[in-house]
């Protein structure tokens, strides 16, 4: 009878456990959501795909959400900067975990260029490893 105590005890503790660890995740999602209601956002595959964008981001270039999930990063690049050494350097850096921030010249859905300032932050897995680029966008300025 002891033994069924003590198992029943140590399911019921990882039940909290597991229950906290939801909540907590609900927490960070709705965190996240408050932050890509408010901010040009893009979240960026550590390949430099496009894996989310934020309204505010897509308004900000007039892109639709539909244009960029999946494309390369370089879609907002001049294309002699995207073939660049100075572009591969700068990816070097960032999935090697260098944070980058600055102006840097884009292209908008036009074709136009756009000067943005933005800060580009690479999350780390717990190893140290780039998961994905999360960049800020905080202003704008047509070219």
């Amino acid at each position: 009878m002891a033994f069924l105590n003590k198992r029943k005890q140590e399911l019921q503790a990882a039940l909290e456990n597991l229950e906290a660890a939801e909540n907590r995740v609900m927490e960070l999602q709705a965190d996240f959501q408050a932050i890509e209601r408010s901010v040009a956002l893009l979240v960026l595959t550590r390949d430099g795909l496009v894996d989310q964008a934020s309204d505010v981001f897509l308004d900000m270039l007039g892109y639709q959400r539909d244009q960029l999930i999946g494309q390369h990063h370089r879609v907002f690049c001049d294309s002699d900067y995207a073939r660049s050494e100075d572009y591969i350097a700068f990816w070097r850096e960032l999935v090697t975990g260098h944070v980058k921030e600055g102006r840097f010249i884009n292209i908008n859905a036009e074709g136009q260029k756009v000067c943005l300032e933005a800060r580009y932050l690479p999350v780390l897995s717990d190893k140290g490893i780039v998961k994905r680029i999360i960049v800020l966008v905080t202003d704008a300025v047509a070219q």
